[in-house]
């Protein structure tokens, strides 16, 4: 009994010993797809964009095979609820809303810093309220994560601090805000993260 715990204790000490967890957060700014419209007919129209909105996210990764100073990690997100302004025509403005849960993988190298580039899928929920009019609609999306950090060693939590970036890698498209029902708001769907990412790797 007392040898099945020893072993126990070391198989789960095991992971922590070799550094295998993380816990990020991501401050950053978020910029939109544009979506074009038709009003009053053909030759009538143009693109509306949502305004460009600071959001947060958190971060959970494994490290499930180390290579030198190469690793590679399964990931896991989410980011709550972030609402932006929509300028639309004539003269109106309305609200656009998305959040997220992700999974996907990472690749990192330690030179001098911790660089990672990975790709996950995005399961995304858009919302939008125009003029008392509110809809919602889902999409996945695969998107591409690049950052670079610096890391803080210490003997058993290691916290980092750096910078990335994220883009989609594809865009929903859609040209009609007005009558083409709830799909329209995945022509408004976020492409663009700039931002911090932070936390501690242990």
């Amino acid at each position: 009994m007392r040898y099945t715990t020893v072993v126990a204790a070391l198989l789960l000490g095991t992971p922590l010993a070799a550094q295998s967890f993380e816990a990020g957060l991501f401050v950053g700014q978020q910029t939109y797809e544009s979506l074009g419209f038709v009003a009053h007919g053909p030759g009538f129209g143009g693109a509306v964009t949502p305004e460009n909105k600071t959001v947060y996210g958190v971060r959970f990764g494994y490290s499930v095979a180390t290579f030198g100073p190469a690793s590679f990690q399964l990931t896991a997100g989410f980011q709550p609820e972030s609402k932006t302004t929509v300028s639309s025509v004539p003269n109106s403005t309305w609200d656009f809303s998305e959040s997220h849960w992700s999974v996907g993988a990472m690749f990192h190298v330690k030179a001098l810093l911790d660089w990672g580039a990975g790709i996950e899928e995005r399961l995304e929920k858009l919302s939008g309220n125009q003029s008392g009019r509110s809809e919602s609609a889902t999409s996945s999306r695969a998107w591409v994560r690049l950052n670079a950090c610096h890391t803080i060693s210490s003997p058993v939590v290691k916290p980092f601090i750096g910078v990335e970036w994220a883009f989609s890698v594809a865009g929903d498209s859609n040209n009609d805000p007005i009558s083409s029902g709830p799909d329209y708001l995945k022509g408004l769907a976020p492409k663009r993260q700039l931002g911090l990412y932070a936390g501690v790797r242990f």
